[in-house]
């Protein structure tokens, strides 16, 4: 006797997971959470004007709803913008809080729009470095950070070449599934950011894995402290011990967000000659190439993150 079920297949699920799915979570504790999925859902139909206007409101909506982020992006441009006066960094910020708003409606478009309707949003400079590392039959690390169009640029990213995605497991069990089936559906594969044994197979496979190192790694988890706009941040150095040991190309890679609202995906000249003998000043190079992205554009960034939460020893709390 033929089974009914359909085997997994690049990812996909079987339509005894789904009924699995539905009834796991129909719980009332994660109403809220398929409220929320459905709104973005519904925000993926919209024009790209009408995406936009919504998520500006709704980034606007935030800045006065959400205390506590709003603290931390502003702590963090006094840290890292100290030329600007305060009425200054209160518009950076809330332009800030707009992108957010904008970026999150975006995540809805990432998952659920056309190959078609992705690849209207979006123009690319600098293909040729990926295909270049491409021709060299090297592991790929493709080297990114935190912007606003992370998501709906890993869509576009898809077309372009296969790939894998670190993630870190959400909390709540409903989001956790939800953004690991919806990424499988844009992604080659998921890894767990914990999993260094598995990015190195990876690697040494000839893989392309995405990469954002730009987030507060504690020095009991590993991070050391590198220079980032001039301020000690604790920064993991895996990009160069990754690089170091399967060999790989460390590609730079950055989505830009345009004033017409779509996106450019720009790819970078690979790093020559990385990550030379020095671990600090490979973990230091890392952080000079994604402040130079921020600088150029920095109410993009997610500073929502308590980028400076470690301290080296003797040094003041920052937050």
């Amino acid at each position: 006797m033929t089974s009914t079920k359909r085997k997994r297949r690049g990812g996909q699920s079987t339509p005894t997971d789904d009924r699995l799915l539905r009834l796991r979570f129909c719980h009332p504790r994660f109403w809220v959470t398929w409220l929320q999925f459905g709104l973005l859902r519904i925000a993926a139909s919209l024009s790209l004007q009408t995406r936009e206007m919504v998520g500006a409101k709704l980034g606007a909506i935030g800045w006065h709803l959400a205390p506590e982020p709003r603290r931390i992006v502003l702590r963090n441009l006094e840290i890292c913008f100290p030329e600007l006066d305060e009425h200054q960094r209160q518009e950076m910020a809330q332009q800030n809080f707009r992108n957010m708003g904008i970026g999150l409606t975006d995540i809805g478009a990432a998952w659920w729009l056309s190959d078609e309707h992705i690849a209207e949003l979006f123009d690319v400079e600098g293909l040729e470095h990926l295909r270049a590392a491409q021709a060299s039959g090297k592991g790929i690390l493709l080297l990114s950070c935190h912007m606003m169009g992370l998501e709906i640029s890993g869509a576009k990213l898809r077309q372009l070449t296969n790939f894998k995605v670190l993630y870190r497991e959400d909390r709540n069990p409903l989001t956790a599934t939800i953004i690991r089936r919806a990424r499988r559906r844009k992604v080659d594969n998921v890894i767990s950011n914990h999993d260094m044994r598995g990015m190195m197979r990876a690697l040494k496979s000839g893989d392309v894995i995405w990469y954002a190192p730009d987030q507060n790694i504690s020095p009991r988890r590993g991070g050391i402290f590198a220079p980032f706009f001039g301020i000690s941040a604790a920064t993991t150095p895996a990009s160069a011990r990754l690089a170091e040991r399967t060999g790989c190309i460390v590609l730079p890679y950055y989505p830009k967000r345009l004033p017409d609202g779509r996106y450019r995906l720009i790819f970078e000249p690979p790093l020559e000659d990385f990550p030379g003998g020095d671990l600090h000043e490979a973990t230091a190079r890392i952080n000079r190439t994604i402040e130079r992205w921020v600088r150029e554009q920095p109410e993009q960034y997610f500073w929502a993150h308590k980028r400076f939460k470690s301290r080296p020893d003797g040094e003041p709390k920052v937050y």
